[in-house]
């Protein structure tokens, strides 16, 4: 495994975007901002992606839709992630992705959440394969060769079913420059085991790159990200991995998997907290109280925050507090007591 490094590094190409490392942010509802894209860029993300973009929203000129258009010229290559069950909708959102920056448009045929699954997209195009193969057409069309159009699969819809991995070829032959797989079912949800022996038997089928998301994890302060399983899949023949909730409090989970180091010190992860708070709040003003409050568990369970101080971010209600609390008078074991800031160091 001491080639890891070496492996994740090689140039990758996916139709005709040149990328420098094989090792992806992937798109998460709700989570991948700017600020947080950003965040783990700077850890060694080698492509970052949009939260997932509801096409419909774009056609019609929702407001909050299309702001989750904006990207900045720091967050690049990036990939748009959309979800639609309409072909023409797909298209006329991928033409507007294109205009906002997009290096890479990515269909999402993999999200199990009932509400996305009920309109007939998501993971339910897994068993409309027609359909599924017209929506990369669709988008393939409408892009002409300016950016490549990816899709994310699952495995299949219900326990045994592998009908995402039968779908992807015909994706392929339909336009796909690769193929995302998280080799879980949409009824298995996030719970399980990612079955990666799916991923590396549908790498050596298809002509083009396949990328593996999924159990690329981390579960404490102490642990590190599963490098035996990256160097696995690599040497399996799959292109790139992707990670996901691994790097939720811990955007530094790019760099251990690139060094094979721990975690950074407990200042530069602070450092790297501080910089995640300034820049959420620059770009959503008093919404960040609201989409910080998804993190602090996070940065808890990473080690960043201790308990208490965890529990004070999560009941702070304005950024004024929160950015106070995060710039507490840190020493390398926590910040003094009596500044009532996020961490003592005691129990990290």
């Amino acid at each position: 495994m001491d080639d890891l490094r070496d492996r994740l590094l090689r140039p990758l190409s996916i139709g005709g975007l040149d990328l420098e490392r094989r090792l992806f942010m992937a798109p998460m509802a709700g989570i991948s901002g700017p600020a947080f894209r950003r965040s783990v860029r700077r850890f060694g993300a080698g492509l970052v992606f949009t939260e997932m973009i509801a096409a419909q929203g774009i056609v019609h000129d929702n407001r909050c839709t299309l702001a989750y258009l904006a990207c900045g010229p720091d967050e690049h290559p990036i990939g748009f992630q959309l979800f639609a069950a309409e072909p023409a909708a797909l298209a006329l959102a991928a033409r507007a992705c294109l205009d906002a920056g997009a290096d890479l448009i990515d269909l999402n045929m993999a999200c199990p959440v009932r509400k996305v699954m009920k309109t007939g997209a998501g993971a339910a195009l897994l068993d409309a394969p027609q359909r599924a193969a017209d929506c990369v057409k669709a988008v393939v069309a409408e892009v002409a060769g300016a950016v490549p159009v990816t899709v994310k699969l699952r495995s299949g819809v219900g326990a045994g079913d592998q009908a995402g991995c039968l779908l992807a070829p015909r994706l392929v032959a339909a336009g796909a420059a690769a193929i995302c797989l998280h080799p879980r079912t949409a009824s298995q949800l996030y719970r399980g085991v990612a079955d990666h022996g799916l991923t590396i038997a549908l790498a050596g089928e298809l002509p083009v790159p396949l990328i593996a998301s999924g159990d690329i994890a981390v579960t404490g302060p102490d642990e590190r990200p599963d490098r035996e399983l990256t160097a696995r899949l690599l040497e399996g023949g799959v292109a790139a991995v992707m990670v996901a909730r691994a790097a939720l409090g811990r955007p530094w989970v790019f760099a251990e998997l690139l060094e094979g180091e721990g975690a950074p010190p407990l200042v530069e992860r602070r450092r790297a907290l501080a910089l995640f708070v300034d820049e959420t709040a620059s770009d959503l003003g008093p919404r960040a109280v609201g989409y910080l409050r998804r993190f602090w568990p996070r940065f808890r369970r990473s080690g960043t925050l201790d308990a208490a101080g965890a529990a004070r971010l999560m009941a702070a209600r304005d950024l004024v507090t929160i950015k106070s609390l995060v710039r507490a008078d840190w020493s390398v074991n926590g910040p003094r007591a009596e500044h009532g800031g996020i961490g003592n160091g005691k129990d990290l």
